[in-house]
């Protein structure tokens, strides 16, 4: 019996996941060198604390229902949290446990596992999701939004603006005689040309909701939420201005000899039945109607 005792002392201290025993009130009475130095302590020092000594307290109630687990099944667990290290830092863990009885009386008998290493791994995979999600929904070209981040804003801010009855202000702008510029330029110079227009229309899209996205080709489109028809008619001519004031050399346009810009503007304070294309439909008229009469403009 010795010998078992001794044996099953050896294989508790050289564990290689951290063991611990404690009383029902979290008074610990033996813990294995592994769980020591999970908090950086020697067995010695463990064992002169309480477990809720270890336990930061945001996770008091978390504690609170394992031990009604522990008290209705016996056991508890797996489950993770954190461990307060002695220089301060919380160590990210995971535990389970069981009463056992000893002479009489109920023990928690808990293993622990250090999980740091697993837990930075899935944090640098939450970051390259992000960073994966956030490149998708941006242009590859321009970097500005591209159509799958506009369309879901377009719905979002639809829904915002049906709710509070604000007007909802939608720009459409489209290069003038693109096409020309392409053929005369090259396209690695329009690739330019596009990149330099997205720049400048970014500064206009000033309030945290507005967005400029490229809609497709030499398309552009700037939301604008709870903004006004006079509001967003200004921003219009101040996306026209700001285009044609950086003097984009464009010898084959039939409007100017810099490149230009044309824009269709519609605001409205949706109803509930109506749909959010409408919106983008009654703007594209509107930008037909601004390149039909000579482009370089707006309509509204």
């Amino acid at each position: 019996m010795n010998n078992n005792n001794n044996y099953n002392k050896i294989l508790f201290d050289h564990a290689v996941i951290g063991l611990a025993l404690c009383r029902m009130n979290g008074d610990l009475v033996d813990v294995n060198s592994a769980f020591a130095a999970i908090i950086g302590r020697s067995t010695e020092e463990v064992l002169t604390l309480s477990y809720w000594e270890i336990t930061p307290e945001k996770y008091l109630s978390q504690e609170a229902m394992q031990l009604e687990s522990l008290e209705d099944t016996g056991k508890y667990g797996p489950y993770e949290k954190e461990y307060l290290h002695v220089d301060g830092h919380l160590v990210p863990v995971c535990l389970s446990g069981q009463i056992v009885d000893i002479e009489g009386e109920r023990y928690i008998w808990s293993s622990v596992e250090d999980i740091t290493a697993r837990k930075q791994t899935e944090n640098e995979l939450a970051r390259l999701y992000k960073e994966v999600k956030q490149q998708s929904l941006l242009d590859g070209l321009t970097g500005v939004s591209n159509r799958r981040m506009f369309d879901l804003s377009l719905e979002r801010e639809w829904k915002h603006s049906v709710r509070d009855g604000v007007p909802l202000s939608l720009i459409l702008i489209d290069v003038d005689y693109f096409k020309m510029y392409n053929d005369g330029y090259g396209h690695r110079q329009g690739d330019e040309c596009l990149k330099l227009i997205a720049q400048l229309l970014s500064t206009l899209a000033r309030r945290p909701l507005d967005l400029i996205s490229r809609y497709g080709g030499e398309e552009f489109v700037l939301l604008l939420p709870n903004t006004s028809k006079l509001q967003a008619i200004r921003i219009a001519e101040q996306c026209i201005s700001i285009v044609r004031a950086r003097s984009i050399p464009h010898k084959l346009s039939k409007t100017s000899d810099i490149v230009t810009v044309s824009a269709g503007v519609c605001t409205v304070i949706p109803m509930g039945d109506t749909r959010s294309s409408s919106l983008i439909e009654a703007a594209d008229k509107l930008l037909y109607e601004a390149k039909t009469n000579g482009r370089n403009r707006l309509e509204y």
